[in-house]
C-alpha cells in the first residue's frame, strides 16, 4: 500500500483511542460510499436537539485521523503524517454547490469531498505540502482562504478541527468525490 494519503481508522465510541488499522483514501472512501454507516446517518439526520445528536455521533460512528496514522488518538502520538488536510465545514447552506466549487479551486488539489454526518456540512480533504509550512499553519491559511474567498464565518470553517490528531467521523454519502487521479492504478 502507498504511505501517501493513509491514516488512522478508529471503532466508535469516540473515546477510543487506540487504532483498529492504518487505511488509504481510496479505502475510507469505501466506507463512506458503502450502505455500512446509511442506518445510523439517516437517524442522525432526524435528530433535533444539538446534544443528543452530538452524543449519538460520538457514539455510533467510526473516525479517521486524516492528519496521518497515530499509535494513539493524540497529537504526540503522530507516527506519520499522511500529507492530507482536513477541513469540517459547517451549517453550509448549499453543500453540493460548494463542494462542486472546492473541488474547482485551482490552488488546491481536492482528494476527498462529502458530507458531513449532520448532512449540513461538508468534509473537504486536501493535499498539502509540508515543506512549504507545518500543519496547523496550513489549517489556518486554508480556513482564512476559505473564509476570505467563500464567504464562509469563522464558525463555518470550524477552528476546532485545526490539531493533527483530530478525529473525522465517516458517514454515508454515496455521491463521495474522490479525485481521478487516486482511482488510477499505478
Amino acid at each position: 500500500m502507498d504511505k501517501m494519503y493513509e491514516m488512522s481508522y478508529f471503532n466508535g465510541p469516540i473515546t477510543n483511542k487506540v487504532p483498529l488499522t492504518t487505511l488509504g483514501l481510496i479505502e475510507v472512501a469505501a466506507i463512506v460510499k458503502s450502505k455500512e454507516l446509511e442506518p445510523q446517518t439517516m437517524l442522525l439526520r432526524t435528530i433535533t436537539d444539538h446534544e443528543a445528536a452530538r452524543q449519538y455521533k460520538g457514539s455510533n460512528f467510526p473516525y479517521v485521523t486524516p492528519a496521518g496514522v497515530f499509535s494513539y488518538c493524540s497529537d504526540a502520538s503522530l507516527v506519520r503524517h499522511s500529507s492530507v488536510l482536513c477541513m469540517d465545514l459547517d451549517h453550509v447552506e448549499d453543500v453540493d454547490g460548494l463542494k462542486q466549487k472546492l473541488i474547482a479551486d485551482p490552488h488546491f488539489k481536492t482528494l476527498m469531498a462529502f458530507r458531513s454526518p449532520s448532512g449540513d456540512g461538508l468534509k473537504w480533504f486536501i493535499e498539502i505540502d509540508l515543506t512549504r509550512c507545518n500543519h496547523r499553519q496550513w489549517f489556518d491559511a486554508v480556513r482564512n482562504y476559505l473564509m476570505s474567498l467563500y464567504g464562509l464565518s469563522p464558525k463555518q470553517a470550524d477552528p476546532s478541527v485545526r490539531n493533527e490528531s483530530r478525529a473525522c467521523f465517516l458517514c454515508y454519502d454515496p455521491e463521495v468525490y474522490v479525485n481521478p487521479v487516486l482511482t488510477v492504478d499505478k
